[in-house]
């Protein structure tokens, strides 16, 4: 057994004998979760009889994007529709114009100044983007932006690559300014994103790879956007190799995590391929929390709740 702090938690890396076989309770107080990475599908009934979820490590949101964007906003619900149509306005009546614009460096460098902002406003995110900087540079040509400016400021932008071989648009990284945030620019450059990728004859779109624990890393009201936004969560590693895994993961400790929190695990035995296997939500919270029935109806599945102890 190994242990671990990862991003502000302290977790137990344990393999299937150690997980079966410890006393978990002697270490509550000092690991938060214990996790056995890719569990043999033989071990794993006795590891969810154990107190352990199943899950996939990553998720990937994916959308259609469908004949047009008529089509595409047709599909959301009511409200969000009336959210994308207000937030156009908004940027309308502001003066920020959106376009479509290749990457380069000048670029780059105005959108890293307003994600290094956007991250420093978050517990426990990680800067991915600034560390990637030179990574991106080196394979510009697969990228285009959509870039929202306010006169001559990059207010929002949204790096995106294109993946023809797939037949994807991936939604690398994005950031707004914070009049950007409370415009929910953002809703306005990922409808423009997938509009692009119809017109380069890509039919989905990914709106990235989120670490499977909502509360942690990435906040949970994110869950929330992106499923009514018209996108799904899949496993990643059904979305391309090496890009995740399954784990079991038992938690000890919520202190370190948002309240409330959730995360997608497997219903049933959890075998087979990843994407043929259904997800349901684990919420860790009160059953009448007020927050409870907005993330249960962004989410189409199961909806287990975990009173928050």
């Amino acid at each position: 057994m190994e242990i671990k702090e990862l991003h502000g938690l302290t977790v137990a890396l344990a393999d299937v004998r150690e997980a079966l076989d410890t006393d978990w309770e002697t270490h509550r107080g000092h690991v938060e979760i214990v996790r056995v990475i890719d569990p043999p599908e033989s071990s794993r009934r006795a590891l969810a009889q154990a107190g352990f979820f199943i899950k996939p490590s990553w998720l990937t949101w994916v959308a259609d994007a469908c004949d047009s964007e008529a089509r595409f906003l047709a599909g959301l619900r009511r409200k969000e529709r009336q959210n994308v149509n207000t937030a156009r306005r908004r940027m309308a009546e502001a003066g920020v114009v959106i376009d479509v614009v290749p990457l380069d460096a000048p670029l780059l460098d105005a959108f890293l100044d307003l994600y290094r902002r956007q991250v420093a406003t978050m517990r426990n995110a990680f800067p991915v983007a600034v560390q990637q900087r030179e990574q991106l540079l080196s394979r510009a040509a697969e990228f285009f932006v959509v870039r929202a400016v306010d006169g001559d400021t990059v207010v929002g932008a949204c790096i995106s690559q294109c993946l023809p071989e797939v037949g994807l648009v991936r939604l690398r990284f994005s950031a707004v300014d914070e009049p950007g945030r409370d415009r929910s620019l953002s809703r306005v450059m990922y409808v423009r994103a997938l509009s692009e990728a119809r017109t380069r004859g890509l039919r989905q779109v990914s709106l990235g790879n989120d670490p499977n624990l909502y509360g942690h890393i990435v906040e949970t009201g994110l869950f929330d956007f992106k499923s009514r936004l018209g996108f799904t969560a899949v496993p990643s590693q059904g979305v391309a190799p090496f890009a995740g895994n399954d784990t079991a993961e038992l938690i000890l400790d919520r202190s370190a995590l948002s309240y409330p929190s959730l995360f997608l695990s497997y219903e049933g035995e959890a075998d087979g391929p990843p994407m043929a296997r259904t997800l349901r939500m684990e919420y860790l919270g009160h059953a009448d929390s007020p927050d409870l029935p907005r993330y249960a109806s962004a989410f189409p599945g199961e909806v287990r709740v975990h009173p928050w102890v």
